[in-house]
């Protein structure tokens, strides 16, 4: 396990007294320093690379330590983040190493990360540390890990931020030892020694944010189904017919090759103890392989089944009890071999026949014997609104919230008293009731709710211990703006009909098929030379359900690369010849290409930025004989390095309609002293005369991914969704502002289940599909400001504002100026009566009695149908008031 503390003050000195590790490097940060205006501390560097950023860098020995520190001032941020290296440093393979420093803030918007990885590309990280908030007082952090490989250059603990403010640097050490080394003792975990540690395990309802189903596509007879999988979608659902209840789950495969699984929440069990899993099982048709087991989460083997941790019975029509026992071992790099690890089950259909498996009754409990079935408890709450994915509805409808008391297993009980509260984000109870509920059926509410916004449904029974808590998070939000071609808001996202209806019930009009979706890749779509596979039903019901399609025909399959040096490492002929294809069969359906996807990532195409110009000439010849009205998009720039666009032979730069590019910000965008994307400028003298266009065709913040309202989901913490609220509403803005007509945010790939939560994947919905506080923000910012022009206004110190006009509407939005100090505030009273005033949850603090309104990372947006746009910039003005704190 990777783990980064603060810790307290004598706890590493007592944990070094009781090792053996022996010091490799160390840093005091006395000097010597670099001279000029930025100074350095020898054996240290900056990266000034990634991005481009105003920072100060000094040596100050008025930090409240004794002597000199390390300084780093963050001013503005364009692009990229602040990435601060001490290099003297030398790894061993299989080694334990421990970090530790000292570290202070003021003023930051954000976390900072330190780890150990490789300086340059591919930027390798052999000791990680997650993203930990900091504070104005000295604390002292360590990380610790296993080296997987010998390291002898190019590497460095690396400190990475991406938030104006200040931290401080001082004293870090670096340990090795061959063991590993502790960490900060945590208070041993109080688990079960015995029951079922599954709270319901009789699947009655509807729907449970405790399981959901994950999807990959595979390739039959050397065709890739992937794309028709995707589509189909197959989800874990309620059966009639339980073994145990009235219900079971059940858990079918896609009629297209891939392989489906239902996964659960993880739970933590003891290494070194039995664990016994049993459920009741059965197959149609008869003899359909499947299988139940139980996988690592996290805990140093993500994903990765333990050993006898599985069952693989051969099934029939009729219910069998199917058991298996396994013990689960030590996270390889604990320092406490009795420290709890998580796993998480996992049923699974066969992934080349179709079939459906079901299941019921499932026990998870310690002990090597499978014992009688027991609920956890005698009942099972449920709680939904129905749909099959998203939990979103719009203004003014009322939520149809259907509750569900159901018996376990069998229960005498006919009527339970339950209380169910809504609580609105960030943390407000809305609605709360106690209600008398029949055990066995449905109960509907149709609630009619002033307050917009993420919500979460509580159910919990009056008296504990009949049922375990069960929550719903659903959301309020505004009716998606019909924007078509001419829509800002776009997405990556695994094509799948509820996945498409969710974002555009977000206000998205656009998807980009990248790594999401395999359905215009040329690998996927001629697997040989003039054998071509169409996707058309896929490709139709996403323009059905609202979205437009940028498509990409990169991606060669291995009969088109090249190895011959010097060539092109890719069959130009064969690539113009399939974008002709490509363009001519769905044209009308996909009318707009982007080349190739980061042609400067050696990954992504190895040939350097001269041949890829024949790449790019090929391309735009080809889609345009297939479609002559198609417009083409490229050469997908790093906004951050205009001179591997500046090394394209000119005559191919001229072979594109829009240019696009790729931006990925660690920073929440906005304020400081940089504009956001302060390289476009130059990336613009490189585009042809007749280019008056850019989209960033790809980007997020993997800082904030992490978002989500369900109280069990430690990762989303009130700061880390306070950010990406932040995140989702304040990068639209800052692309308008740079004239960018399109962002595409980079998430939503294999979104289902807790296996990928947190990463790029999750910005906008949580592993179940429900939505993320970052989802509701951005649809309250498409709903403002979709399809209208930006304009400039007069500055205001202090704060950030964006002016927006079109459509018979306008709307201006505000948030705070991270670079500078304070907060300024609105006197709402001030604003246009008529007007609507809007946070990014969708609410107008004016009705909740609000009159003094602090301005801060989230933009509050006046959007009118009747006021002028600079008469509306001039009112809203008018309404700032002096600066807080």
């Amino acid at each position: 396990m990777l783990v980064s503390l603060a810790l307290p003050i004598a706890f590493l000195a007592t944990a070094r007294a009781q090792e053996q590790s022996v010091l490799v490097a160390s840093c005091d940060f006395e000097g010597p320093y670099s001279e000029g205006d930025q100074q350095i501390q020898s054996g240290c560097v900056n990266n000034w690379q990634w991005g481009r950023k105003d920072m100060l860098l000094r040596s100050d020995a008025e930090a409240g330590r004794p002597g000199t520190v390390q300084m780093i001032r963050v001013r503005g941020i364009a692009s990229g983040g602040m990435q601060f290296f001490y290099t003297n440093l030398k790894l061993k393979k299989d080694r334990y190493y421990r970090i530790s420093y000292w570290l202070r803030s003021d003023g930051l918007e954000g976390p900072v990360r330190c780890y150990v990885r490789k300086i340059g590309y591919p930027w390798t990280v052999y000791v990680g540390g997650p993203y930990q908030p900091t504070n104005p007082a000295w604390q002292e952090y360590s990380l610790t890990g296993k080296c997987p490989e010998d390291v002898n250059e190019d590497v460095g603990v690396c400190w990475e931020g991406g938030s104006l403010g200040t931290i401080w640097i001082d004293d870090l050490r670096v340990e090795e030892a061959d063991r590993p080394l502790q960490t900060a003792s945590a208070r041993p975990a109080d688990l079960p020694t015995s029951g079922n540690l599954l709270p319901r395990s009789s699947f009655e309802g509807r729907r449970d944010h405790l399981w959901s189903t994950l999807f990959f596509g595979w390739s039959r007879d050397g065709i890739w189904e992937g794309v028709e999988g995707d589509w189909e979608d197959p989800q874990a659902y309620r059966a009639p017919g339980g073994k145990v209840g009235q219900s079971c789950l059940a858990v079918p495969s896609a009629r297209h090759a891939g392989q489906a699984g239902t996964l659960s929440l993880p739970f933590s069990v003891r290494p070194g103890r039995p664990y016994t899993v049993s459920a009741w099982m059965k197959t149609d048709p008869p003899g359909f392989p499947a299988s139940l087991s139980l996988q690592y989460y996290l805990s140093g083997r993500h994903q990765q089944g333990l050993k006898d941790g599985g069952a693989y019975p051969k099934l029939t029509g009729d219910w069998q009890r199917v058991s298996f026992t396994t013990t689960p071992e030590p996270d390889p790099g604990a320092t406490d071999a009795d420290a709890p690890v998580q796993v998480a089950l996992q049923i699974a259909p066969a992934a080349t026949q179709h079939g459906t498996v079901y299941v019921d009754g499932i026990t998870l409990e310690p002990g090597a014997t499978a014992g009688e079935y027991r609920p956890a408890y005698p009942l099972e709450l449920y709680a939904d609104i129905g749909q099959d994915g998203g939990n979103l509805v719009q203004w003014g409808d009322r939520i149809p919230l259907n509750l569900l008391v159901a018996a376990a297993d069998a229960a005498p009980l006919r009527e339970a008293r339950v209380e169910v509260t809504v609580r609105g984000y960030p943390d407000g109870v809305v609605w709360k009731r106690t209600l008398d509920v029949p055990v066995g059926r449905e109960t509907l509410l149709n609630l009619d709710l002033r307050h917009r916004g993420l919500l979460r449904v509580e159910v919990r029974t009056a008296d504990g211990a009949l049922a375990a808590p069960q929550e719903m998070v659903m959301a309020i939000v505004p009716p998606p703006r019909a924007t078509g071609l001419q829509g800002m808001f776009g997405a990556h996202l695994a094509v799948r009909p509820a996945l498409v209806r969710y974002v555009r019930q977000l206000g998205f009009t656009w998807t980009r098929l990248h790594d999401c979706s395999l359905l215009t890749k040329w690998s996927a779509t001629e697997r040989a030379p003039g054998q071509l596979l169409w996707h058309d039903d896929v490709v139709e019901g996403v323009r059905r359900e609202g979205l437009n399609i940028l498509g990409l025909p990169d991606h060669e399959p291995e009969w088109a690369k090249v190895e011959t040096a010097g060539a092109n490492p890719v069959n130009v002929a064969a690539f113009e010849a399939y974008c002709k294809a490509l363009a001519r069969h769905y044209a009308g359906r996909i009318d707009y290409w982007e080349v190739w996807n980061e042609p400067y990532m050696p990954g992504s195409y190895s040939g350097g930025a001269e041949l890829f110009g024949e790449l790019l000439q090929a391309g735009y010849r080809g889609l345009k004989r297939g479609n002559p009205d198609c417009r083409v998009l490229g050469w997908c720039a790093d906004v951050s390095n205009p001179a591997w666009g500046a090394s394209i032979p000119e005559q191919a730069r001229a072979c594109i309609d829009i240019f696009s590019f790729h931006n990925y910000a660690n920073n929440l965008c906005g304020g400081g002293t940089l504009p956001f994307a302060a390289e476009l400028p130059d990336h613009r003298k490189l585009w042809p005369a007749h280019v008056t266009e850019c989209w960033n065709t790809e980007g997020t913040n993997g800082d904030v991914c992490g978002n989500g309202f369900y109280s069990h989901m430690a990762l989303a913490t009130p700061e880390t969704n306070r950010r990406a609220t932040a995140f989702a509403s304040r990068v639209w803005l800052e692309h308008a502002r740079v004239g960018a007509a399109k962002y595409f945010v980079y998430q939503m790939h294999n979104v289902d289940t807790m296996s990928y939560y947190g990463g790029y994947q999750s910005l906008l919905i949580q592993y179940d599909r429900t939505p993320t506080p970052a989802a509701v923000a951005a649809a309250v910012t498409a709903y403002a400001i979709d399809g209208l022009r930006f304009r400039p206004c007069a500055d205001v110190e202090g704060v950030v504002q964006a002016l927006f006009a079109g459509d018979h509407r306008s709307c201006w939005a505000v948030y705070d100026d991270g670079g500078a100090p304070g907060r300024m505030r609105l006197k709402l009273a001030k604003l246009p009566s008529e007007d609507q005033v809007l946070d990014v949850m969708g609410n107008d603090p004016r009705r909740a009695g609000t009159r003094d309104w602090e301005i801060g990372l989230t933009p509050l947006f006046v959007v009118s149908a009747k006021t002028d746009a600079d008469q509306l910039a001039a009112a809203c003005q008018a309404a700032i008031g002096g600066a807080s704190g």
